[in-house]
Formats: structure tokens, sequence, C-alpha cells
């Protein structure tokens, strides 16, 4: 018999050591790269508003008119005009082709308006076409972005704006291709349309001197001061959660009658506390703009765990005229400067302050904010001793193992 062949025993060490090497080689090199890793963020201006946010509806004293006509309205004015009692706010066709051939004719007349304005460009003894072409490009650039967001209300104007300053390029350059001419045709166009208009059914005329709305939301008899003043709390949240109400009239719009306006709002009782009645505060109805209105604290009236605040003004313009159940913010102060993130701020040796990236140094920069929230600090633009952050500063909000001057 033959002695079997004894099967060679694999060392496993140094296979399983090459890979701990590895692994210790990859684990120093992530250690190495993100040791020195940082976030910043550019030291701008900003501000940060000391203020509440809540939902609110706006109270006005407001006409409805109520339709007698069955038909199609034509607005003579438009949404937030000032109105006068007696005053033409619209008519009733019988049709929509009616509406249809007015809105052409209104069409027809702006561009022979642009005709005219070019037409009078070629008369001006000093052209800049640059310029021209200058505003083209701008149109131009209008019309592309009114088409991507989907403004197609806009695209019309565009294409009559664009069409102006081509006349005018041509005009400049000798090319006109008699534009009055075109003009007189464009009349002419508009004179057979108009003659198309069958006479309205009825004339629609305003009830009182004011605002003018055309629509109304259903709100107009419970967006009352005095109503919401006496309902619970979980009834007046109702509304302020409500789309809209039933509105079951056919009218033809409203007209707000004065100038002045309530807006019912619930905070929370901690939040009432800043607030009293005759207070002077600014409150905002689009807290995306940032503009305000000057209120005064009519009412602060306690509602279960809530709390009503009625705010009062005197002053109206096209936000007040067309909002209803907004968001919005009562302002106490608005506090600007530059704008930092609050996890930015460190304390080192009893001292507040940030680490700032200078090239490939870090610099640590005292500062002293003037006001903060939950989020973010403002401190001030002009720098001292106290304050050292400068605007455009690269500010760190994130790193590890930082100190002042640290070669990154």
């Amino acid at each position: 018999m033959t002695e079997k062949r004894k099967r060679k025993k694999h060392n496993m060490f140094f296979p399983v050591l090459t890979v701990v090497l590895l692994l210790v080689f990859f684990v120093m090199q992530w250690y190495l790269i993100n040791r020195n890793k940082i976030e910043t963020v550019k030291a701008n201006e900003g501000y940060i508003n000391d203020s509440i946010i809540s939902m609110g509806i706006i109270c006005r004293d407001e006409i409805v008119m109520e339709s007698d006509t069955d038909g199609y309205f034509y607005y003579n004015v438009k949404n937030g005009d000032r109105v006068s009692s007696g005053m033409l706010v619209g008519e009733v066709y019988s049709s929509q082709k009616d509406l249809d051939l007015i809105y052409r004719s209104e069409d027809i007349e702006s561009q022979i308006a642009k005709l005219k304005e070019a037409e009078n460009f070629m008369s001006s003894v000093n052209v800049d076409i640059s310029i021209t072409r200058r505003e083209l490009s701008n149109s131009m650039a209008k019309f592309a972005a009114d088409m991507s967001s989907g403004s197609f209300a806009e695209v019309y104007g565009d294409m009559i704006d664009m069409s102006l300053h081509l006349n005018k390029i041509n005009a400049a350059m000798n090319r006109e291709g008699d534009i009055a001419a075109t003009i007189a045709e464009m009349e002419n166009l508009n004179d057979d349309v108009k003659s198309q208009i069958t006479s309205p059914m009825e004339s629609v005329y305003s009830p009182s001197s004011g605002y003018f709305v055309s629509y109304t939301d259903g709100y107009e008899d419970i967006a009352d001061a005095r109503i919401i003043g006496e309902m619970s709390y979980s009834a007046g949240k109702k509304i302020l959660e409500s789309i809209t109400t039933e509105n079951k009239k056919a009218v033809y719009g409203k007209v707000i009658t004065n100038y002045k306006w309530d807006l019912c709002t619930y905070v929370k009782k901690e939040q009432a506390e800043k607030l009293y009645e005759g207070q002077n505060v600014k409150v905002s109805v689009d807290i995306e703009e940032n503009q305000y209105h000057n209120v005064t604290v009519e009412k602060i009236v306690p509602k279960d765990e809530m709390v009503l605040v009625v705010l009062n003004s005197s002053t109206m313009n096209k936000n007040i005229v067309e909002e209803r159940i907004t968001d919005c913010e009562i302002l106490f102060n608005q506090y600007k400067g530059i704008k930092v993130p609050v996890e930015a701020i460190r304390f080192v040796d009893g001292q507040q302050g940030v680490y700032v990236k200078f090239s490939k140094l870090v610099q640590f920069k005292k500062v002293k904010p003037v006001y903060q929230d939950a989020n973010y600090a403002i401190l001030p633009l002009g720098t001292d001793e106290e304050n050292q952050v400068e605007l455009y500063d690269n500010i760190i909000v994130k790193g590890v193992n930082l100190y002042d001057g640290k070669y990154l």
C-alpha cells in the first residue's frame, strides 16, 4: 500500500494580519480626511423678528352686490380699485361671445398703443439702438420665464413688448415697413370687432364709495370682530380652519366701504402677556413679504386655553382688500445686523464667540448678539472689542477640535 500524502496546512496568520492592517489604514485615512472637515456659512446681513405668528381673519365693512340678471359680467374696474357711489363698475351681457369680443378689442387697443409708441420713437432725433436691443433681450427673457413657470396670463403682454422693441429696432434701421399703415389697419379691425358686441343687458353701479372686489368668499356675514368676540375658541378655530363658507347668493362683487379693518387672531396665554389693550404694534398679513401695517390692540379676551386678540387699523391697501383668512405676524421689534446660526456660537475661556475660517487658518472672534432666538443670532454691523465678526466672514458652524490659530 502506498502511504497517503499529508495535506499541507495553510498558515492564516498573515492574511488576517493584512486585512487588519488595511482596515487600520483606511480608518486612519478617514480620520485624517475628516479631522479638519468643517462646514461654514457666510456672515450676511439679515434680521430676526421679535413677533407672534398665528392664523387670523380680516374683518371689514362690506356691501355685497347681489346679482339681479342672469348673464355674463364684464368689469370696468379692477380688484382693489377705489370707487365712488354711483360709479359704473360693470355691465351684464347675454353671451360669453360678447365678453370674448370685448377682451379682443382691449388686446387690439393695447397693440395700437405699442405701435404708436414705436411710431413716436421713429421721430426721435437721438436713437440709441443698443438700449432697445437690451430691452428686447429682457422682454424675451421674461417671456421665457413666464412660459416656463406657467404664467400664461403674462405671456400675451410679453409678446406685445417684444413686438414693440422689434418695431423700434426696425424703425432705427429704416426698415419700419410703414407703421402708420399698420396702425390704421389695426384701428379698422378694432372698429369691426366692436361692431359685433351687443348692447349690455344691465349696467351695474357701485352702491357706496370704497374699494371694489369682484368676488365674495362667504365670510361677509360672520367676519365681524363683535361676532367672533362672542364665539367660543372652538367655534372661532373652526372658522379659521375652514377654506371657505358656502355662499348661495349670486353676486356681482362687493364694496369695502371704509379704510378701517380688524384682524382677529388667537394666541397662547404666555404670548398674550406681551400685549395690552391700546398698545401700538405692527402686523403683517403676508409673512413672506416682510411688509407691516400699524395697528392698535383693540381687545384681549381669554378664550379657554387661548386668548383672542383683536387688532384695529385705519390703513387699507390691496392686500387687506383681497385677504381674508391668513397667516399673520404681530411684530414687536425687528433686529437687523449680521445674522449667524446659534450653533456657531461657542464659549472659549468664558468668552462668547465664533470660529472663522480665514484662508487655511481658524480664528476665534468675539461676539455679543443684540438679539437671538432658538436658531439665529443678530450681531452688530460695526466691529469693536466685543464684536469682531465682519460681513462675509466664513463662520464655522461644524468642525472637530477647533481652536484659535489651528491650521486646516
